[in-house]
């Protein structure tokens, strides 16, 4: 087992990554309503970089997943957010709709090798019985500076003179120095290979054999549909559908950004000794009343910030046991690198990119409300399916073959 040491260091580093990885996945909903108006885009264009940077992002995943594996995670993350930092740093001098979907792509791809090279990262420098743990601080960051933090700086920031392009320029340069500081980091871990089978060699088509694979990657699909259609979409809700300004929308969007890093730390860490899908189902059910409640129910712009932090809290939480943890338990050691790179890919594809394109024909046709309403049924299909998800946490089974 890795040194205790850098056990926590690996965590460190992966929070560092996942925070400012969350920055470049999210700039396009706090800086549209600025860069819109340059560009002269509608509500479509939305949807339309949304996707395109998590259709690059996907490919990140599926490629770098496996590499890193092979080569080290470090030397995968560490030029992969030097890439994404460049490009979001280039958006600063941008004057063309077409190198803005570029750049919006390269940063994707760029940021994107966090993602499967960070799980594999963990399981091979963390204890099993804190795998709920270190999967869900890592990924909170996302939620906190890559939503929280970066609605409240960010949509502030782009009302000042600074405007979209200074905006774009600091948050490369902070990915950038990031980048930087994970590979010094880095550099006193040891590389573990991934483990080898004499049977089989990893293959995506091997997880089709895995009942728990395939069913929590069809929910995690789900929830991150849920998840990036409401990061892409409440900030123009609140504006168009209750005539708020971008910074006061900014403000009642933090509550989604505090509440999910709240969700995605706390979930897999209760889920360690709850288990996985007693946690998860609740995590949704308690969620679904929250946002179907920040929907439907007229509330102050107080009520309406803790509906959507609690309605993250809980969604969120569910999504980082369905998205990392369950798979990585759910297959052998020498399929971990697979199954954490083929659950995020489908879900960042189907959650990230296909649908805030379809919520963003949706919403230029119907208007944004009729994106809620879809977005408050959506659970319901979750809940469902983990009725029937294994549990995979050790400790429960652990408990179940001791009695």
């Amino acid at each position: 087992m890795t040194p205790y040491r850098f056990q926590w260091r690996a965590l460190l580093m992966m929070v560092l990554a996942w925070g400012f990885a969350g920055l470049a996945h999210n700039c396009v909903a706090f800086l549209f309503p600025y860069f819109s108006e340059d560009f002269a885009l509608g509500t479509a264009h939305n949807g339309y970089l949304t996707g395109t940077l998590a259709f690059f992002w996907t490919l990140s995943i599926l490629i770098c997943g496996p590499l890193a594996a092979r080569i080290g995670q470090i030397r995968v993350i560490a030029p992969g957010m030097l890439l994404g930092g460049a490009a979001l740093a280039a958006l600063s001098l941008d004057h063309s709709v077409a190198l803005l979907y570029i750049c919006t792509a390269i940063a994707g791809f760029g940021c994107g090798t966090v993602v499967s090279p960070s799980f594999s990262f963990l399981v091979a420098h963390s204890d099993p019985k804190n795998r709920g743990l270190f999967f869900g601080a890592s990924q909170s960051a996302f939620t906190l500076i890559g939503s929280a933090i970066g609605s409240l700086v960010f949509t502030r920031l782009g009302a000042t003179s600074a405007g979209w392009q200074g905006c774009y320029a600091i948050m490369g340069g902070l990915i950038i120095v990031v980048a930087l500081l994970i590979a010094l980091l880095g550099r006193p871990i040891p590389h573990v290979p991934a483990p080898e089978s004499e049977e089989e060699k990893p293959s995506f088509c091997l997880l089709f054999g895995y009942r728990n694979v395939v069913l929590s990657t069809i929910l995690a699909c789900l929830m991150m549909m849920w998840y990036f259609t409401t990061a892409a979409y409440t900030i123009l809700y609140l504006m168009e559908a209750r005539s708020l300004s971008a910074v006061a929308a900014g403000a009642i969007f933090a509550g989604f950004g505090s509440g999910g890093f709240i969700g995605e730390f706390a979930a897999p860490s209760i889920s360690d000794r709850l288990g996985r899908k007693t946690t998860a189902l609740l995590a949704v059910v308690i969620g679904t009343a929250s946002f179907a409640a920040f929907v439907f129910v007229p509330m102050p712009a107080l009520g309406q910030t803790l509906a959507l932090a609690v309605a993250a809290c809980f969604m969120s939480g569910a999504m980082a046991i369905l998205n990392s943890v369950v798979p990585s338990e759910s297959v052998p050691p020498h399929l971990v690198a697979t199954a954490t790179s083929f659950t995020p890919a489908c879900g960042e594809f189907v959650g990230g990119v296909l649908a805030p394109v379809l919520a963003g024909v949706l919403a230029g046709t119907l208007g944004t409300s009729h994106v809620m309403l879809v977005l408050a049924a959506l659970p319901l299909a979750v809940i469902l399916g983990l009725l029937f998800l294994k549990e995979t946490a050790p400790r429960i089974l652990a408990r179940r073959e001791g009695k």
